[in-house]
Formats: structure tokens, C-alpha cells, sequence
């Protein structure tokens, strides 16, 4: 073999050698780039698998919030409407009394109502019915031992309303229904109401 052909053959082979080298690393460094994609992918998938779970809890916890304060809307209402039903209970019996205790009950009232001068006094029908003349008599002799001005009349038109009376002094009205009675009463007297209807 000539030196030419020597020559030759060790570029060649050198040539080779370096080929192989060239790929070798060529092969290393791409699967230095896919491993590192690839834990750069799964950190990345990671990160989004954490907050789309954190996501998933605040969306549970907003969820089970709302449907909290939907279940203390509807607790509330049940409540307020149990309170409601005892104050027209309470109204539908304070119309409903005995007769004499009416009577007795609405004379009290009438007696610190009745201001120092003449007034019509007012009823429903049932009421003027059961209490009429003699309940403004009694009322005026009552009126009179205490040493009151007052004097009551019975008034010839009727209120719709459940019971008590309105005592008219020209255009002034005290209203002494049972309606607004109870409702003037009913602020100092709810939570307690509550208290006995939800005692846990």
C-alpha cells in the first residue's frame, strides 16, 4: 500500500471516528434536552394538576357555601313564619275570650286610653253586639270613681278588625284594636316568643 493510499485510509478512518463521535453526542445531548422536556412537562402538568385541584376545593367550598346560607334563608323563614302564626294565634285567642274577661280586658285598656274629655267609642260588630251600652256605662262609672273628665260614647259605625275598639276624639283617633295592640307589643315580646317556640 502506497503512502498516498495510507493517507488516505486514516482520514477516512479518522473521518469515521469523528462521525461517531459527532453522533454520540449528538445522541447524549438530545436525550439530555428530552429528559429535561420531559421533567420540565411534568412539573409543568404537576403545577396545573395542584391548582386545578385547589380550584376544584374552593369551588366545593363556595358551592357548599352558598347552599349553607340558602338552607339558613329557608331556617329563617320557617322560623319567622312559626312567629307569625303564635302572634295570630295569640290575636285570634285574645278575640276569642270569655266573655267577661274580655270585657274586663278591654276596660282596662279603655280606662288608661280615655283622654279628659267626651269620645265616641268604637267596635267591631261582634263586639259592639256582646260589649255595647253597658261596657261604655260600666267604663264611664269606672272613669268617674277615679275622678276623671272622661266620658265615652258609643258610636253608631263598626271597624273591621278582630276585636278592641278605637276611641274617637274629633279628627284624633286612639286605636286600641287588638291588631295594633299586639303589634305595638309584639317588638319587646319576639324574642321571647322564639326563645319558647326554638328552645334547643
Amino acid at each position: 500500500m502506497s503512502g498516498a493510499e495510507k493517507i488516505k485510509d486514516r482520514i477516512l478512518a479518522d473521518a469515521r471516528d469523528l462521525r461517531e463521535t459527532i453522533l454520540a453526542d449528538a445522541g447524549q445531548e438530545a436525550q439530555s434536552i428530552i429528559g429535561n422536556a420531559e421533567k420540565e412537562a411534568f412539573q409543568r402538568v404537576t403545577v396545573m394538576t395542584e391548582k386545578a385541584k385547589e380550584e376544584a376545593v374552593r369551588i366545593k367550598q363556595r358551592f357548599h357555601a352558598a347552599e349553607g346560607m340558602e338552607d339558613k334563608k329557608k331556617i329563617l323563614k320557617a322560623r319567622q313564619d312559626s312567629i307569625d302564626e303564635a302572634f295570630s294565634n295569640a290575636l285570634s285567642r285574645l278575640s276569642g275570650l270569655p266573655g267577661d274577661q274580655y270585657r274586663l280586658f278591654l276596660e282596662s285598656i279603655a280606662l288608661d286610653a280615655a283622654k279628659e274629655e267626651e269620645g265616641t267609642i268604637l267596635f267591631n260588630e261582634k263586639d259592639k253586639a256582646r260589649l255595647g251600652g253597658g261596657f261604655v256605662a260600666a267604663v264611664n262609672s269606672r272613669l268617674a270613681e277615679k275622678g276623671k273628665k272622661a266620658v265615652l260614647k258609643l258610636g253608631e259605625e263598626t271597624l273591621n278588625t278582630s276585636g278592641g275598639f278605637i276611641i274617637r276624639y274629633g279628627d284624633m283617633e286612639i286605636n286600641c284594636t287588638l291588631d295594633v295592640i299586639l303589634n305595638m307589643a309584639r317588638p319587646n315580646l319576639e324574642s321571647e316568643v322564639a326563645a319558647i317556640l326554638f328552645e334547643d
